[in-house]
């Protein structure tokens, strides 16, 4: 393999000794370093690299934690720009806007191709030091992406121990493989204090899939503007208000700045439809 496809495949950056691994010649690694494709000593990547990788590869680690996460497509609330990136237990490199983890990974916590935690390791490292609605968004994505399998997280999640177990397992809890956007696992660890019952992505005949329905009739809908920002989803966002309102059903609806920037006025909103009671006919 040449040394340009092999660097694209392992994402744009790889160590020497993994591009000889995968079949490049000690040749065509000193014809790179010609090129000036050595970013650091044993180092190589193409100018197009991820930054991220690139780091990782440079610094003899992985990409992880929500570096790792977004890599994979699976996005917090808000872009962390710090980069995360897994050495080596015995370690003692420190990089500026970098956050060192120092970890004893196995082969299979490392992605096949790609210089990054596998996505079951990503997740698990993202649960044990988030805060609970960032980890909870991160780990529905994963699992609603089919990458991570539910009953492989819980497992993991069972036979933790020891720094950040115990968040592990409050946010795999949490975790719905129906969970459609960010917006709704926020809705839905918001709701998780109050005394109902919460489904989601509940199917109403004549309306659709709703985001989350609480006790049977309250429905609660976040809202993104880029599903609703023409006339013709303006219509239907319409339609489906006035058909669940006459299948007795009360509908609240949030925005993404809501859910932002007033959780707890969200939340007290919830609490008093909720405390009033279902509408006449249910």
């Amino acid at each position: 393999m040449d040394l340009e496809s092999a660097l694209r495949f392992c994402g744009g950056a790889a160590r020497a000794d993994r591009l000889l691994e995968i079949g490049v010649s000690a040749s065509a690694l000193r014809a790179g370093r010609r090129a000036g494709l050595v970013v650091s000593r044993g180092t190589f990547a193409l100018p197009e690299a991820h930054p991220v990788l690139a780091t990782a590869v440079r610094l003899g680690g992985v990409a992880s934690h929500g570096s790792a996460a977004a890599l994979h497509g699976w996005g917090t609330w808000r872009e962390d720009p710090t980069i995360h990136v897994t050495v080596p237990s015995g370690s003692r490199l420190h990089e500026p806007g970098v956050r060192i983890h120092r970890a004893g990974l196995l082969r299979t916590d490392v992605d096949t191709f790609r210089p990054l935690t596998s996505p079951l390791r990503t997740v698990v490292d993202c649960a044990r030091t988030m805060r609970l609605v960032d980890a909870v968004i991160v780990l529905d994505a994963a699992v609603h992406s089919g990458r991570v399998k539910l009953g492989s997280l819980r497992a993991a999640a069972d036979a933790a121990r020891g720094f950040g177990s115990a968040a592990l397992r409050q946010a795999v809890a949490f975790v719905d493989e129906l969970a459609a956007s960010p917006m709704e696992s926020v809705l839905r660890v918001l709701v998780s204090v109050l005394n109902c019952e919460v489904r989601s992505q509940v199917h109403i005949p004549g309306v659709g899939d709703v985001d989350l329905v609480l006790d049977g009739w309250l429905a609660l809908e976040a809202d993104g503007f880029a599903f609703h920002s023409d006339r013709r989803a303006y219509r239907k966002d319409r339609e489906r208000a006035n058909e669940l309102v006459g299948q007795r059903y009360v509908l609240l609806r949030f925005t993404w700045e809501d859910l932002d920037r007033r959780r707890g006025w969200v939340l007290d909103q919830i609490a008093n439809v909720l405390a009033a009671g279902p509408p006449q006919g249910r």
